[in-house]
């Protein structure tokens, strides 16, 4: 696992911040970035094949995805799910707060069946 903390009081590069009906919000980095990308708004998000896209797009673009455990579909949650059912095959990043102003980024791979005890996916939020 890959991770990489920023410096006490340094700004957080820019991320992927939260999903809300057909938006996804980006926060931190540079005020001149853009801030909200529109998406298709069709049906579950987890089955979303647009927000799928958008979200693999800025992955590519190394992007680091919002942890969010209160929300289900929040950015975070869906690119794990995505990549336990094998929509997503590469790692993506998430970042979290440890405290004001103290980030972390974490480097999420995507899982291996049998590896601590993982047997495959199972429904979406369970």
């Amino acid at each position: 696992m890959k991770v990489r903390t920023g410096k006490e009081g340094e700004a957080p590069p820019l991320y992927v911040s939260h999903i809300s009906r057909n938006l996804i919000f980006l926060g931190g980095g540079p005020e001149s970035e853009r801030r909200e990308i529109t998406f298709s708004n069709d049906g579950k998000r987890w089955e979303n094949a647009d927000l799928l896209e958008k979200l693999i797009s800025l992955n590519t673009q190394a992007l680091p995805f919002k942890f969010n455990q209160r929300d289900i579909e929040s950015p975070d949650m869906l690119m794990s799910w995505w990549q336990e059912t094998g929509k997503l095959t590469v790692s993506f990043d998430m970042i979290s707060w440890h405290g004001p102003g103290q980030w972390i980024i974490t480097t999420i791979e995507p899982p291996i069946i049998g590896m601590r005890g993982w047997t495959g996916p199972a429904p979406f939020g369970q």
